[in-house]
């Protein structure tokens, strides 16, 4: 399992996941800052990716497409980039529990 990192979240969180899901990216650094969701959709099917945003409308996507994609929400507030990375790095374990399972399509942090 890897993470495509919506442009929503900071660059940073990459070096978080690294170690419970290797080969993870922020979209900056595969040339996807600033895309469409349906292209960000599309690259994680094709790169088999699962992806992580706070962007509504991703989670609808995992809901009525087929692919084998899941979303991680991240549902938190405006919160300093410190508290943020604090509080989606407290629940990496779980997430990857989630993840591995395929049972959920969409995961949230909250």
């Amino acid at each position: 399992m890897k993470i495509l990192v919506d442009q929503n979240l900071p660059p940073r969180l990459v070096g978080s996941l690294d170690a419970l899901f290797p080969g993870s990216v922020h979209v900056n650094s595969v040339g996807l800052g600033g895309a469409r969701d349906i292209t960000l959709w599309n690259f994680a099917v094709l790169h088999q990716f699962d992806i992580m945003s706070r962007d509504a409308d991703l989670p609808m996507l995992a809901i009525r497409r087929v692919d084998d994609v899941c979303v991680v929400w991240v549902r938190l507030g405006n919160l300093a980039l410190r508290q943020l990375l604090s509080a989606i790095e407290a629940s990496l374990s779980d997430v990857h529990r989630s993840l591995g399972t395929r049972s959920l399509r969409v995961v949230e942090i909250r």
